[in-house]
């Protein structure tokens, strides 16, 4: 299946923020022996329509930002309003994400910064 970047887009926002992960009254249990292949194997096979897709999208993780496999660090901090409208007028102007822009300055910023 090949993901527009819209559709990613809005799936990274989704997976980003604070909102459920899961459906109310999903019964979620762990196993220690279960991969991930098969855990989206069933997933896959339970979804039905695109909200129930977007689930099982967002259930299965996210692709690593890293040339090596694996979960990529997830930052939270909490900026002035006036800085998330910069940085949110910017990501709508290049058709960028805000997590695009903010991975992009903070490279930048480090680059510049390098001892």
């Amino acid at each position: 299946m090949t993901m527009t970047e819209k559709k990613y887009d809005d799936l990274a926002a989704w997976a980003e923020s604070d909102a459920p992960t899961i459906r109310p009254g999903a019964v979620v249990r762990r196993g220690t022996t279960a991969s991930r292949d098969a855990v989206r194997a069933l997933l896959d096979d339970a979804a039905e329509g695109a909200r129930d897709v977007a689930l099982v999208e967002r259930s299965a993780g996210r692709p690593s930002l890293d040339a090596t496999p694996g979960e990529s660090p997830m930052w939270k901090v909490r900026a002035p309003k006036q800085l998330d409208d910069q940085v949110r007028a910017v990501a709508a102007a290049e058709g960028r994400s805000v997590s695009e822009v903010l991975r992009a300055a903070a490279s930048e910023y480090l680059n510049r910064h390098a001892s």
